[in-house]
């Protein structure tokens, strides 16, 4: 018993429509395909460019010293 996917029934549709208007040949599909213009089939976003944070050289981190297991604590 095969389970029935509504999704690849539609893509299967439409492949096969496709098909048909192009008279099953490979090429001219794949030429009618690469014709497209894709910024009329497929809605284009775009996004700010991001920001780069620059680094600061003259900034020094100061190092923390975390004590040592062997030296005495100021709780000892």
């Amino acid at each position: 018993m095969t389970r029935r996917d509504p999704i690849v029934e539609e893509v299967r549709k439409h492949r096969a429509q496709i098909a048909r208007e192009h008279g099953n040949d490979v090429a001219a599909i794949v030429a009618a395909l690469e014709g497209q213009d894709p910024a009329e089939t497929t809605p284009m976003v775009s996004f700010p460019p991001k920001r780069v944070r620059k680094r600061t050289t003259g900034r020094q981190v100061r190092a923390t010293r975390r004590p040592n297991a062997l030296e005495p604590t100021a709780r000892d």
